[in-house]
């Protein structure tokens, strides 16, 4: 007959009981880890406990053991909690491959990127060490070491990394994610400051999530009850000031959306009417060459909509109510290379229609050039350049070779009021040769 009762653990040790692997040469980190818990332990292997007894695994090496020839592999175990610190290696690091779901943890090195972005609605402790503690360091950098989970099986599987602090492009600077149900894992830099107040806080933070394995935490003196009246209300200023601070972020967020928005839209914009002074040719050229010389006040008529079907006569007719009867005969090219001359000989016979036509002579003879299209404009030669003669011939019959990088800053100065449409409009009737404004100008 069995005559024995259920029994109990003898020689329980007490909880929290934290494990510390790695930091090979600080041991000044050890000795201060050592005194969060009542329960420690340094180890080299995970082979070297019985996992089932510990709760937490400071450490900066990945989370399983190679076994070698005579032992398998050895996983740390789903219900022990973690703060991870990268180790200073360079290169691609494996945190812990995780089984359900099917992916791995890992920290990537080499993110570019001098913008930081600040996550709204963390834990008051975690907000604090991260503006304190981490971004001081992280927005020194150029370079980054980021966090990412990388999935191996299917893309419905959502194990993702909530960011603490991440880069203006969302890649994750430090953060936590759920290795099961019952655990989590923190995730820090490198070069993060001092490590024990992140571990006093997630030690604090788990008390929530488990406080049979993390009793007495948060520490007794930080609770309500046991306050004095100057620190409660010093923690409720402390509260406000991060309340304002996240109010300011949502509404600076929301103001550099708009802004954002509509910067696009003024981009769209200028794609399709200033900036196609520089980047296009044909018809979307014309038609951006007509609106610019409009706006600074110019009539202009598309002579090409008036010709006769298989007629070629010059691109536009441009006349100045402030100066009746004066018209200039225009004719707009754009150029993947450089500007030709041959379209200088074409006003001979533009003119000759319009004499033909009206019986009078035009006053001026445009010639408007977008050339070296692929360029930056600023590095762009004149229209016709080492053609000097030409040019000279064509002005001496009143003709004027106009750069549309001109016309666009000339655009620009009347919108900016350093002249007026009316200057803008004389200084290009009164001009032959190549139009030319001056630098101090522009």
């Amino acid at each position: 007959m069995n005559t024995t009762t259920p029994g109990s653990i003898i020689n329980q040790n007490p909880r929290p009981r934290l494990l510390i692997r790695g930091f090979e040469g600080k041991d000044e980190i050890v000795r201060g880890l050592s005194l969060l818990c009542p329960t420690v332990r340094r180890i080299d292997r995970l082979s070297e406990v019985r996992q089932a007894e510990w709760d937490v695994l400071v450490t900066d090496q990945r989370l399983h053991d190679s076994g070698g020839q005579y032992a398998p592999d050895l996983r740390l175990q789903d219900h022990i909690f973690v703060v991870f610190v990268r180790g200073g290696e360079d290169g691609f690091i494996t945190v812990e491959e995780l089984q359900d779901p099917r992916c791995t943890a890992r920290s990537v090195p080499r993110h570019v990127s001098q913008e930081l972005f600040r996550v709204g609605g963390l834990p008051d402790r975690i907000a604090t060490l991260t503006h304190e503690q981490l971004e001081p360091v992280l927005i020194k950098r150029q370079l980054h070491e980021y966090f990412e989970i990388s999935r191996t099986a299917s893309e419905h599987e959502a194990l993702t990394i909530d960011p603490f602090i991440s880069t203006a492009a969302h890649k994750v600077l430090a953060g936590r994610y759920k290795r099961s149900l019952s655990s989590e894992a923190w995730l820090l830099p490198s070069d993060t400051p001092d490590l024990l107040p992140w571990v006093r806080a997630a030690l604090a933070e788990w008390h929530t999530l488990a406080p049979d394995r993390f009793p007495g935490i948060p520490d007794w003196t930080e609770s309500d009850e046991w306050l004095t009246s100057s620190e409660r209300s010093l923690r409720e200023r402390l509260r406000e000031v991060n309340q304002r601070r996240e109010d300011i972020l949502r509404e600076l967020t929301a103001v550099e959306a708009d802004i954002r928005q509509k910067l696009r839209k003024a981009s769209e914009e200028a794609d399709n009417y200033e900036r196609a002074l520089l980047t296009t040719q044909s018809d979307k050229l014309v038609g951006s060459v007509i609106k610019a010389l409009r706006e600074l006040g110019f009539s202009v008529i598309d002579a090409d909509q008036q010709a006769q079907s298989g007629d070629h006569l010059e691109d536009i007719r441009i006349e100045d109510s402030s100066t009746p009867g004066w018209i200039a005969l225009g004719e707009i090219k754009g150029y993947t290379k450089g500007a030709k001359t041959e379209a200088l000989t074409q006003f001979l016979r533009f003119n000759m229609r319009y004499v033909q036509r009206t019986g009078n002579s035009p006053n001026a003879s445009w010639y408007i050039v977008n050339q070296f299209l692929s360029r930056d404009p600023g590095t762009r030669q004149p229209p016709l350049h080492g053609k000097d003669e030409d040019v000279a011939a064509f002005a001496a019959a009143g003709g004027l070779v106009i750069d549309t990088v001109s016309l666009f800053k000339l655009l620009s100065c009347v919108r900016d009021g350093r002249f007026t449409t009316g200057e803008a409009r004389d200084m290009l009737r009164s001009s032959t040769g190549h139009f030319n404004l001056d630098p101090d100008q522009t």
